[in-house]
């Protein structure tokens, strides 16, 4: 069953900026590729793509980004909509 709340995915440091202000506090939030940089200057609950964390040296041991693979974030998107990207 589909959740009200929306999916937001991440891929770049500008799309988090973008995103914050316009999303509930409750909707999940995905970070990507070049997105997991914004990482190391915000401290906010949301799923990072282990792989890309990974490709670019950033950790994802806090108690706020949570270390998901693709199979995950496959959940993720057939349980919330709609789902917004933001890349700019």
């Amino acid at each position: 069953r589909r959740s009200a709340m929306s999916l937001h995915l991440i891929f770049s440091r500008q799309g988090l900026a973008s995103c914050l202000p316009r999303r509930q506090s409750e909707d999940p939030i995905v970070v990507f590729g070049d997105g997991v940089y914004a990482l190391l200057e915000n401290d906010i609950e949301c799923f990072v793509l282990k792989e890309d964390a990974i490709a670019r040296g950033i950790p994802v041991n806090s108690n706020t980004a949570h270390a998901i693979d693709y199979a995950e974030v496959v959940k993720l998107t057939l349980n919330h909509s709609p789902i917004v990207s933001w890349a700019d």
